[in-house]
């Protein structure tokens, strides 16, 4: 049986009905935009800054906050249109959603100049707040707009201008700071970057994250019981988008399945990992090669740490900084990183003489740190007693022939509870993997 899955999401989301969480951050946004204030919305790629700017844009949500229409005109700015345009057409993009809310508000502008100057814009705005409607202006992805190299310091100086003599209030949304997001300083300097509130969008609660595959669900054939939404938070963590990644293959492997025992929930993990890759891999490629170390340690830098955080790639607790998901956790395991031997569970530093087990740094001796050396640079494979000996204790010979198995079960006692995955080969040696 065929059935629409409804976990279908990758981009911004459109329709209300399927629009989940963001309560806290809707109120707050509005509750600074009722008092004049402009806000900067920053969060990394795919954690919802489009969709969250169109649910604002919803008249009954402003409602609460008397900023619905004519009290108060909302004009969304995809800035992605706007990325290499001349200031004469920005101003005519602003120009002309401002028209179009107007005119929904029912707002009388006959008699104005309809094309898009900064003249006509002004003398618009002008009209507007002669009708007590105040202005909110919403650029999506807007450090394409601010690294248009067509617009100028003066550009920026007018959109500031526009709030001292309208009351004109402006939201942005970006992946990173608005000072991170144009290289050219003079633009940088501009007043108008001085005017905002920072909210940083990020993860989502436990209690939305769970919600939100209720809610997928409230009206499909399909349900999935709580064992499975916990499952499945836990390998992805509390991200929109990897949750409707999970959500989306989860469901396709219980539709697809003739009997609950066809359903496999290392099949659907494989299926989830497979499309979360490209967008991790984006991810990892923009950091550098300290904010990758710092990922693979979960320790460093404290700036470093909360730029991490920001990227909803590590959160912090009680006992320290922690992977948002699993998979990201194995995905980080899997990448090359200089002066680091990553065996997942196990991330090894040799300069430092350093083992991390999740996060918790193990105590060992130099035969153990070298014997657990030896074992993760060939994780999986069968290691020969003769080679562990030797990368222990060099060519030194000493009639003993039960040490490495003495210094065997001590690191396997040093290492718990993964002292398990330290695997013996009657015979051979010892291979470094997952306990069966």
């Amino acid at each position: 049986m065929s059935f629409d899955n409804p976990f279908y999401h990758r981009g911004a989301i459109r329709q209300e009905v399927h629009f989940q969480g963001r309560a806290a951050e809707t109120s707050q946004i509005l509750g600074l935009l009722r008092n004049g204030q402009s806000v900067s919305v920053i969060g990394p790629r795919r954690i919802g800054k489009s969709s969250l700017l169109i649910h604002l844009c919803r008249t009954h949500i402003r409602e609460a906050h008397r900023l619905q229409p004519p009290q108060a005109l909302f004009v969304l700015i995809d800035c992605q249109e706007l990325g290499g345009s001349l200031a004469e057409e920005v101003y005519d993009a602003i120009h002309t959603g401002l028209l179009d809310a107007a005119t929904t508000a029912g707002i009388d502008l006959s008699g104005l100049p309809e094309s898009g100057t900064y003249r006509a814009l002004d003398r618009t705005l002008h009209h507007i707040l002669q009708n007590d409607a105040g202005v909110v202006l919403l650029l999506d992805e807007f450090e394409l707009l601010a690294a248009n190299e067509q617009l100028t310091p003066y550009f920026f100086a007018r959109l500031r201008g526009l709030t001292t003599k309208y009351g004109l209030a402006y939201i942005t949304a970006s992946q990173r700071p608005l000072y991170a997001i144009t290289a050219d300083e003079e633009v940088l300097s501009s007043p108008f970057f001085n005017i905002f509130v920072t909210m940083q969008l990020g993860l989502f609660s436990a209690e939305d994250a769970y919600a939100l595959m209720k809610e997928r669900l409230r009206n499909a054939p399909i349900k999935f019981d709580d064992e499975l939404i916990d499952c499945l938070i836990t390998l992805v963590g509390p991200h929109p988008f990897f949750l409707h990644v999970a959500g989306y293959h989860a469901f396709q492997a219980i539709a697809s399945a003739e009997s609950d025992t066809d359903i496999s929930f290392t099949a659907i993990q494989e299926a989830i990992e497979v499309e979360a890759e490209s967008h991790l891999s984006y991810l990892w490629n923009n950091l550098n090669s300290e904010e990758q170390y710092t990922l693979a340690t979960a320790d460093g830098p404290i700036d470093i740490l909360r730029m991490l955080e920001q990227q909803c790639l590590l959160q912090s607790g009680e006992d320290g900084y922690n992977y948002t998901g699993s998979i990201l956790r194995r995905f980080v395991r899997r990448q090359q990183v200089a002066g680091l031997i990553q065996a997942d569970p196990f991330v090894i530093d040799p300069q430092r003489h350093q083992v991390k087990v999740k996060g918790r740094e193990i105590s060992l001796t130099t035969s153990q740190f070298q014997l657990l050396t030896c074992l993760s640079e060939r994780a999986g494979q069968v290691v020969h007693g003769d080679d562990l000996e030797r990368a222990v204790w060099g060519d030194v010979l000493l009639d003993d022939p039960d040490r490495l198995k003495t210094l065997i079960k001590r690191l396997r006692r040093a290492l718990e509870p993964y002292g398990n995955w330290i695997v013996s080969e009657r015979g051979v040696g010892y291979a470094l993997r997952p306990p069966e």
